[in-house]
């Protein structure tokens, strides 16, 4: 018996990857960050490389039809509003000391990078998020998908070659 995963990409592969970061986040959503290998990344991998180079112009303001699809699909299962954006970052650079507004889920989908989360404070009493005090350090892939609860901050570095990463913004909804 073969155990080797296969590629699963379009819809299929949406649909497997919207459901594994919904999973991960029934798990950690407001208090722990989490690398997941989410099934289905190739979908999102592939449609991202597929969009035009970063720093050209769009056709339109408009949200790329894949991200659109991703994000409502995202938030429709989540009970939230997700919104895209994306960082690239060149050989040596650096991305410091962005601190979450929101939760935040960031998808590498070419090259990889170094990176660094710990908390931007101690959590506030009423949070359901343990104390912890170290930071964690890892290594960012393409295939991965890094959750970060609100509060956290994360810098990126240690970049050896080109490295695109999708970012998902996670918003609770306004009551």
């Amino acid at each position: 018996m073969d155990f080797e995963s296969t590629s699963v990409t379009g819809r299929a592969g949406l649909d497997l990857f919207v459901r594994d970061v919904a999973l991960c986040l029934s798990v950690n959503r407001d208090r722990t960050p989490a690398l997941v290998w989410p099934e289905g990344i190739e979908a999102v991998v592939a449609a991202a490389r597929a969009a035009p180079p970063l720093g050209t112009p769009p056709p339109s303001s408009e949200v790329p039809h894949q991200a659109a699809e991703l994000t409502a699909r995202l938030g429709t299962l989540l009970g939230c509003t997700v919104v895209s954006s994306s960082v690239a970052l060149a050989r040596g650079d650096r991305h410091t000391g962005t601190t979450t507004e929101t939760d935040l889920v960031l998808l590498p989908v070419h090259g990889s990078c170094g990176g660094r989360v710990e908390p931007a404070h101690p959590p506030h009493p009423s949070s359901t998020r343990p104390p912890h005090t170290l930071d964690l350090r890892l290594r960012l892939r393409v295939g991965e998908a890094l959750y970060l609860p609100r509060g956290y901050t994360y810098t990126l570095d240690d970049v050896h070659t080109s490295c695109t990463l999708q970012l998902l913004g996670l918003h609770a909804p306004a009551w």
